[in-house]
């Protein structure tokens, strides 16, 4: 049973006896989709975070933000929603919210649509600073239609001089425009709520960033890195986990070896055909190699890896520095493997390493790239790296079905997840 079904769906409606509300759902001309996700407001975070694991199970994740309850499930995401806040600073009054749910004639309780689309909209423009297209006629459907109750929520959370600007500009169906208007927006919420009620909000605001502070320091998000010899299927239970993820809406940001400085810069290897083609570098340039490898990996952590993980995505690294270890001619390695070792002891390191790994006949079978003696001492090197991590690294048998070590992958991610759980 899950959201997704229309008696999981009913029996979660009356569970709660009027206390949630169903966010953008089958509401002017949006629909559900396969990897849509489930927003719910709550009266009360606890009762329904109970409602929901006594219903589904226990889910893979669950992340209990002071905004919001994140809960990840193999059949997708369900964020339940006690308040509406942007760092501490409400933008949307419960009471007033909780005031216009009404139950529709599918049996489901929605807000106003000028509460839903004002939700929507200020969810994209005050935490992330952009617009949603997908929501751009929905919002402007809704300023038109239910002006009084947008306007009211704008003029509340802003002031009548902005509300009057935005919605303007939502009734006209430029909500991309208001991406210009973040800063004066949030300083104009902050200004509000700290005139009003001056306590309370300054306890709200701390409130938050102590919870934010705490995912930091424990990355509720973890880094799993896949190694493998080349022919052990890495590529295929890579894909295959990633489809598994996307279904429950768990983000994933890989990383192939090095990470790169920026999250926006795009990847752009290619497929290594023979890896062993060029000659190793001198121990010189060798021992420059690892310096890179250290400052790459420290510095995309500080700059967007930490706070990823604390905030929205796990890293799945297709190798990572360790592969080194395993074959150092594929990256031209030509120094002391103990170097590299002492090296990779001060790195940021995964939660989960998971090899691939199986007899060199089968391998060879699949794609034979390096020599017989080659890939055995390659093995060999993989297990030494299990060995050197009993409690961090795993070897599961790649000599399966691919669906079946993918199943395997999954549950060894999944191991990791749940022990997230707050």
């Amino acid at each position: 049973m899950n959201l997704r079904s229309e008696e999981g769906l009913q029996k979660f409606v009356e569970a709660h006896q009027g206390d949630v509300a169903f966010l953008r759902y089958k509401c002017a001309g949006l629909n559900q989709g396969k990897y849509s996700d489930w927003d719910i407001a709550v009266r009360h975070q606890n009762s329904a975070m109970e409602v929901c694991e006594s219903l589904y199970g226990e889910s893979w994740l669950r992340i209990p933000r002071r905004y919001v309850v994140q809960h990840y499930y193999s059949w997708g995401q369900c964020d339940l929603l006690p308040c509406f806040e942007w760092n501490g600073f409400s933008y949307l009054d419960q009471q007033l919210f909780w005031s216009k749910v009404e139950v529709g004639d599918d049996g489901i309780p929605r807000p106003t649509l000028g509460h839903d689309a004002y939700i929507a909209w200020m969810t994209g423009l005050l935490w992330g600073r952009r617009f949603n297209r997908r929501y751009g006629d929905f919002i402007q459907r809704a300023a038109r239609v239910d002006k009084p109750n947008f306007y009211e929520c704008l003029h509340e959370a802003f002031g009548s001089k902005m509300a009057g600007k935005m919605i303007r500009i939502a009734e006209r169906g430029d909500g991309a425009v208001a991406t210009h208007w973040v800063g004066t927006l949030r300083m104009a919420l902050a200004n509000r709520r700290l005139r009003r009620n001056p306590a309370a909000t300054v306890k709200n605001v701390f409130s938050h960033w102590s919870c934010e502070w705490g995912f930091h320091r424990n990355l509720p998000f973890p880094w799993v890195g896949i190694l493998g010899p080349d022919g052990s299927g890495k590529s295929t239970v890579i894909e295959n986990l990633n489809e598994r993820l996307r279904l429950s809406r768990l983000k994933v940001l890989s990383v192939h070896w090095l990470p790169y400085l920026s999250p926006e810069t795009k990847p752009s290897h290619g497929i290594v055909t023979n890896p062993h083609a060029q000659v190793p570098k001198s121990s010189f340039l060798s021992c420059l190699q690892l310096v890179k490898i250290f400052v790459f990996w420290w510095a995309a952590s500080f700059r967007y890896l930490f706070h990823l993980r604390a905030k929205r995505e796990m890293v799945l690294s297709d190798r990572f520095y360790l592969d080194l270890l395993a074959d150092p001619r594929r990256y031209r390695y030509g120094a002391s493997l103990g170097l590299a070792k002492f090296a990779f002891r001060f790195l940021p390191k995964p939660d989960r390493v998971i090899v691939l790994h199986t007899d060199a006949e089968t391998i060879l079978a699949r794609k034979e790239e390096v020599s017989k003696s080659e890939l055995k001492r390659q093995l060999g090197s993989y297990r030494e790296i299990v060995e050197n991590d009993k409690e961090g690294a795993v070897l599961v048998d790649c000599c399966g079905e691919p669906d079946k070590v993918a199943e395997e992958v999954l549950g060894h991610v999944l191991a990791e997840l749940k022990k997230r759980s707050r």
